[in-house]
């Protein structure tokens, strides 16, 4: 939706260069502010319009960026191919040497399309589709690096590619309310894509519902201790040699406290299945 669109539905509004320094609706649209005073809108009308044009602590030029505008102003962008958008945040120490950063960007993608940020924290990142597209393992150790070099501490959402098409602001919209709900809940990871946490994502509002899953919660203690043991399976894929390596635990200990879980319990997180069944309670 363009600013002249929005002066059509909303003639109450006004165009300025300058956001409103009042308690007025401020939507920011090419570089200018579409005003309106809340009073004349209805609750809903507020969330819907800040969701369609989110406030940016940067200006971001469309004509530098057009991906900007076709995912968050729904403008047309022409491109053949599939692309995958990267969303980033990005925890900057005091000296942070930005310009040096966004060139080592710019080397390591030889494919960015475009590149940008929303505000002094979070960015985006659009690369197309390749044969020599950057594994979620290397893109890892890219931005592992870049947070050693750098001294940040980078958390990436790695969506999956789509094609260019008016389906992809919406594939997008939801990719960033995953980022939102799922970037706290892993642990040792810089890079994550939807696979590492669509079991907890697509179930958790079952659960929260589910009657039996409330009741067996309660009846079931998980102390601090057993969670990190849970937490620790579940990342390395049921592994215990590797668990134990990352809880600084000897082999022989995790395996007892893994059997004395298991006799309180009857869940045996040995076993694939109870080790889900686990991962979701503790997680929910």
């Amino acid at each position: 939706m363009t600013i002249e669109e929005l002066m059509e539905l909303y003639p109450l509004g006004k165009i300025q260069k300058t956001e409103s320094t009042g308690d007025d609706l401020s939507l920011r649209i090419d570089e200018k502010y579409f005003i309106i005073a809340k009073e004349t809108l209805q609750e809903t009308e507020i969330r819907l319009l800040e969701k369609m044009f989110p406030s940016n602590d940067y200006c971001i030029n469309q004509k530098k960026h057009p991906w900007f505008g076709y995912l968050f102003n729904q403008t047309i962008i022409e491109l053949q191919g599939s692309f995958r958008i990267m969303q980033m945040q990005l925890k900057k120490p005091k000296a942070f040497l930005q310009t040096e950063w966004e060139n080592s960007i710019t080397e390591i993608f030889p494919n960015l399309q475009d590149f940008f940020f929303l505000n002094e924290n979070n960015g985006i990142l659009i690369e197309k589709y390749t044969k020599k597209n950057y594994t979620l393992e290397e893109l890892q150790s890219i931005f592992l690096t870049l947070d050693a070099d750098f001294d940040t501490s980078t958390t990436v959402f790695v969506g999956n590619f789509f094609p260019v098409n008016e389906q992809l602001p919406k594939l997008f919209q939801e990719e960033q309310q995953i980022f939102k709900d799922e970037a706290e809940n892993l642990r040792g990871k810089s890079a994550f894509s939807l696979s590492d946490v669509a079991l907890h994502y697509f179930t958790k509002d079952a659960l929260d519902k589910s009657l039996i899953i409330q009741t067996f919660g309660k009846q079931l203690v998980l102390t601090t201790e057993i969670q990190q043991i849970i937490l620790s399976l579940w990342h390395n894929q049921g592994n215990i040699s590797s668990a134990a390596k990352d809880l600084y635990m000897h082999r022989n200990t995790l395996h007892y406290r893994l059997e004395k879980f298991y006799e309180q319990t009857g869940l045996s997180l040995k076993r694939m299945d109870d080790l889900v069944f686990c991962y979701l309670l503790i997680t929910k």
